[in-house]
């Protein structure tokens, strides 16, 4: 059951970097961000008729908060380096998520892995830094970790890594203290109140321009039905897999996809070099899920 989720999870993951790559280029980053939010907090609205409203405010409260902040950063942050980034350069970038999360579950929920599984997230680190080397000379291999940390995108790409490696880890402790359709929507309406500091017009009249929007594009009604699936299936998988385990399929579907999308859909230079960087990572997140 765990893994049929993930597997799911991790397609719709997929689709859905492609999808909001595409917003990104119609209206700007913070108004996909909004469209976003606001279709989720109706849909998980909608859903609280499921919910047992179980719910101790002690132990949750500070996580909620903690996860609000964390998932409106980083939403916008990765919407901001898809606007301008290429998407089968950057999405495999993301994988250094399961190497993070390991870290954050061990410390967090005491979930421990296998020596070998942290070989694997030695692959991805290897995989990455040749992804951003200019040549396959070792010298240059030794250089790209601050090639890196000096493009602004590429910093910005792993520090959201570092987010999106935490949150699905808060997000399981946060459902032992609260009901799952309870907790979609208090992250949903919590980032909806974040919204209007980010926004120089009138939010209402920014929402009826969206509207319209909406209405006349159907790839924005596919950005409002798969970003509710994104995170409505991801908490309930959350519920019968560990969080480096989810992480990890989501990371190897995601990166084989954005090869796909990203030379197929937006017309990217894909090299041997970036297929063999690629590569490396893959066999890393594969070693990190098998090996569970």
């Amino acid at each position: 059951m765990g893994l049929i989720l993930s597997i799911l999870v991790a397609l719709l993951w997929s689709l859905f970097d492609v999808i909001r790559k595409k917003s990104v280029k119609l209206i700007s980053e913070i108004k996909v961000l909004l469209i976003i939010v606001i279709s989720q907090s109706i849909f998980f609205l909608i859903f609280l008729l499921f919910s047992d409203f179980f719910l101790v405010l002690s132990s949750y409260f500070f996580l909620a908060i903690l996860l609000i902040f964390l998932n409106f950063i980083s939403m916008y942050l990765f919407l901001k380096v898809l606007k301008s980034g290429a998407i089968s350069t950057f999405i495999p970038m993301l994988s250094f998520t399961p190497l993070f999360s390991a870290l954050y579950s061990y410390l967090i929920l005491n979930e421990a892995l296998l020596y070998i599984q942290y070989l694997g997230m030695v692959f991805i680190l290897i995989g990455t830094f040749l992804l951003h080397a200019k040549n396959k000379k070792i010298s240059n291999v030794i250089k790209s970790p601050w090639i890196i940390l000096e493009y602004r995108n590429s910093f910005l790409i792993i520090l959201v890594a570092l987010i999106w490696s935490l949150t699905p880890v808060l997000d399981k402790k946060s459902l032992q203290y609260c009901d799952l359709y309870l907790h979609g929507f208090i992250q949903s309406i919590g980032m909806l109140l974040i919204l209007p500091f980010f926004f120089k017009e009138n939010l209402f009249k920014e929402i009826k321009f969206l509207s319209n929007k909406v209405i006349k594009n159907y790839l924005l009604y596919f950005l409002i039905i798969i970003s509710f699936l994104c995170s409505f299936l991801q908490l309930i998988t959350l519920k019968f897999i560990f969080v480096a385990e989810l992480e990890a399929l989501k990371r190897s579907i995601g990166i084989i996809m954005s090869l796909f999308f990203g030379y197929y859909y937006f017309h990217e230079k894909i090299n041997y070099m970036k297929i063999f960087s690629v590569f490396l990572i893959l066999v890393g997140v594969i070693n990190i899920t098998i090996f569970t």
